[in-house]
């Protein structure tokens, strides 16, 4: 005959009990209420402990009780919890090393991976957009501007430029005042000429409000004009 005990009240309600002694436990119920009343108790502790993956638990003490397996599930909590956090961390890395490449890319003129989604060419598809065409220097491009608080947020996509040259956009207001917006360096091979198709894309902006912009230039530094847009 199988013995019974009272602490086999928590195995049985975990079902870690043989069928034997699942069936010697049941009779054993039968006549005490104090297990009886106690089932219910264990058995909802034992939700805690469903999906346990055995490479998950920690090895098996000498004594199998309840208190031992909540200790086991705890630890294999935390452990995923340090999981999630390390590879949240690393995720979150990636995404800064990702945006420190991309802002290095635009700064020395290497092509820009996130071009087609920047916040240029974004600006340039909903903004309120002029076009630049001058037949002189053979410069061509598209100017885009959207109001913000600070002033105006303003894009530029730019062809028909070849290097090296030092330049600058502009922006000049109705009073005559003056702010550039952005500066950039032209490499040898230029911008949207033969060879080098693509064409430059960038953004800055000006703190003059939009309503009161009357033209920008694009120049170089020592003072030649490429082309002017009047907005």
């Amino acid at each position: 005959m199988t013995e019974v005990h009272h602490e086999d009240v928590a195995a049985y309600a975990l079902g870690l009990l043989s069928e034997e002694e699942q069936a010697a436990f049941e009779r054993h119920l039968d006549g005490c209420g104090l297990c009886a009343g106690e089932v219910g108790s264990f058995a909802a502790m034992g939700e805690l402990i469903k999906g346990v993956h055995p490479d998950d638990l920690l090895p098996q003490p000498a004594d199998p009780q309840v208190e031992s397996l909540l200790v086991r599930r705890a630890a294999a909590e935390r452990r995923r919890r340090r999981f999630h956090r390390s590879f949240m961390t690393a995720a979150a890395c990636l995404v800064v090393a990702a945006g420190v490449f991309l802002g290095v890319s635009s700064l020395t003129g290497e092509p820009n991976p996130d071009s087609i989604h920047s916040p240029a060419r974004d600006l340039l598809m909903t903004g309120r957009t002029y076009a630049i065409t001058d037949p002189a220097t053979g410069v061509a491009g598209v100017v885009g501007l959207e109001d913000k608080g600070w002033g105006t947020h303003v894009a530029l996509e730019l062809k028909g430029v070849k290097g090296p040259l030092q330049c600058r956009l502009t922006a000049f207001g109705d009073d005559g005042r003056s702010e550039v917006v952005a500066s950039w360096g032209v490499p040898e091979k230029g911008y949207g000429v033969p060879g080098s198709p693509d064409p430059l894309v960038l953004h800055g902006g000006t703190s003059l409000p939009q309503t009161e912009l009357n033209h920008f230039t694009i120049q170089t530094t020592d003072g030649r004009i490429l082309a002017t847009v009047a907005v």
